[in-house]
C-alpha cells in the first residue's frame, strides 16, 4: 500500500543513525545494536517518545522514567539479557563524555533493551564490554543498516529457524505532506513452522521493535503509533506462542532543544489530528512486517552454543502458514 524510502530502513528517517557489533566465535554468538535518535553532532537535545508492551517483559531500562516524562535523549541499545547492566554502565559514561554535570538532555535515561540469546549463544561469557558498547555508538551511521545475523540479530532463532534483525521504512501522505516512518525489529521466538528436529524454541520468545518517524507527533500519539507496529505482527501468530513484544516510537520532529539553559522557557511543538493518523498507523505495520522479512531472508547459518546449529526460514512458508 505504501512506498518505502530510498534506503528501505530505519535510517530514512532524518538524523537517525544504526550501528552494529557482532561476535561470532565458537559458542559466543552475540552482538548488540545501537539507534541513535539524531546524530552524535546535536547536543542538549531531547525527543518525544511512547511505548507499548505484551506480555511479560521486563529486561529493559530507562524506560520508565521516560514514560513518566515523555521524552528521552539517550541512544537505544539491543543487547543480549546478560549484557542490559554493561550497556547500562556504558551510557552513563557516554552521558558524562557529554556533559560533565548531570546529562539530563545528552543521554538520559539510558535505554538499554534485553533480548535473550541463550540457544546459540552462551550468555555466561559476556564478552561484550563497555568499550565496545561505547565504539558502536561512534560508529553509528545513517548509511541502510545491515540486516540478519548481524548485531543483535546474531544468536536469536524464529519460527524453528535463524532470527535475526530488520529495518524498513515506508511514506505516508498526509494532507498533501510526505512522512516517513522507519522500523527496526529484533525477532527471536515465534511458533516453529515444522517439527524437524533442527528447529528451535527461543529459551525466552521476544520481540523488539523500534520505530522512528518524521511526523509530529506527542507521546500519546507514539504509544499509539507504537501499539500499531505490534499489531502489524499479528498476523504471524506471535500472542498465540507466547512471545513478548515490546514497541518503542520515537519522533524526530517535535524536539526540545537546550532545556535547561533558561529556568523558564515555551517551546512550539505541533502534531497531527487523530482523525488524520490512519495512514500512518498502516504504514508502519507495513513496515514492522517488511522488516520481519527482511531479518529473516537476510539472516544466515550459524552454529553456537552445544554444537546447535540454525538455518534461515523460508519466508514464503511462513507466510502461507498464516495467510
Amino acid at each position: 500500500m505504501f512506498t518505502s524510502g530510498p534506503k528501505n530502513c530505519l535510517t530514512d528517517v532524518s538524523g537517525v543513525h544504526v550501528g552494529h557489533s557482532t561476535l561470532a566465535e565458537g559458542e559466543v554468538q552475540t552482538g548488540l545494536t545501537v539507534i541513535l535518535p539524531y546524530p552524535l553532532s546535536q547536543r542538549n537535545r531531547k525527543l518525544f517518545i511512547g511505548s507499548f508492551a505484551h506480555g511479560n517483559w521486563n529486561e529493559w531500562t530507562g524506560l520508565h522514567v521516560a514514560q513518566d516524562f515523555g521524552t528521552f535523549s539517550s541512544p537505544i541499545v539491543l543487547c543480549n539479557a546478560t549484557t542490559v547492566g554493561i550497556a547500562y554502565d556504558a551510557l552513563i559514561t557516554f552521558g558524562h563524555q557529554r556533559d560533565p554535570g548531570l546529562p539530563i538532555d545528552n543521554a538520559w535515561p539510558p535505554l538499554v533493551i534485553g533480548i535473550d540469546d541463550g540457544y546459540l549463544n552462551d550468555q555466561r561469557q559476556r564478552r561484550i564490554t563497555h568499550d565496545e558498547v561505547l565504539r558502536t555508538i561512534r560508529e553509528a551511521t545513517n548509511a541502510p543498516a545491515l540486516c540478519g545475523s548481524v548485531g543483535i540479530g546474531r544468536g536469536l532463532c524464529a519460527f524453528g529457524g535463524k532470527g535475526g534483525v530488520g529495518a524498513a521504512s515506508r511514506v505516508a501522505n498526509i494532507a498533501n505532506v510526505n512522512y516517513t516512518v522507519g522500523a527496526m525489529l529484533a525477532a527471536n521466538g515465534g511458533q516453529t513452522l515444522t517439527s524437524e528436529i533442527n528447529s528451535a524454541s527461543s529459551l525466552s520468545s521476544s520481540f523488539a521493535l523500534i520505530i522512528a518517524t518524521d511526523a509530529p507527533l506527542l507521546p500519546e500519539t507514539l504509544r499509539q503509533l507504537a501499539e500499531a507496529g505490534l499489531r502489524g505482527l499479528d498476523k504471524f501468530g506471535l500472542a498465540e506462542s507466547g512471545a513478548q513484544q515490546l514497541a518503542l516510537a520515537f519522533s524526530t520532529t517535535n524536539v526540545i532543544d537546550n532545556a535547561f539553559e533558561e529556568r523558564f522557557q515555551l517551546f512550539s511543538e505541533r502534531w497531527l489530528a487523530h482523525e488524520q493518523l490512519s495512514p500512518l498507523f498502516n504504514a508502519v505495520a507495513e513496515a514492522a512486517r517488511e522488516a520481519l522479512r527482511k531479518g529473516l531472508q537476510s539472516a544466515e547459518p550459524v552454529t553456537g552454543r552445544k554444537g546447535r546449529r540454525l538455518q534461515p526460514i523460508a519466508w514464503q512458508r511462513l507466510i502461507k502458514k498464516y495467510e
